[in-house]
């Protein structure tokens, strides 16, 4: 089997709590009110990113659970869906190949 050189590893940040509500660029942006008026899907959207913002992105309670059934030796590994997911993965290159 040839792994593909192409392709670069990704590395994430170590931590990752929660999106920011702004992106950099925005902190020195003009506040003074204009005569705009949002219609009522773009005001729903407008909310809908607001709450999108304050869920964080790393489930902390699920990762400090998954952690500690680790170190106590409950976390039990399903190799036969590891293996299965290998065999697909495989097969799909085979596919792609020809």
């Amino acid at each position: 089997m040839k792994i593909d050189p192409g392709l670069k590893p990704i590395t994430l940040p170590n931590t990752v709590e929660k999106r920011t509500d702004q992106p950099d660029g925005n902190k020195g942006a003009d506040t003074r009110q204009t005569d705009v008026t949002l219609s009522s899907r773009a005001t729903q959207l407008q909310q809908m990113e607001t709450r999108l913002a304050a869920i964080p992105v790393v489930d902390r309670a699920r990762v400090d659970s998954i952690k500690d059934a680790i170190v106590t030796g409950q976390y039990t590994i399903n190799t036969g869906n590891i293996a299965g997911s290998l065999l697909d993965s495989v097969r799909e290159m085979l596919h792609v190949a020809r």
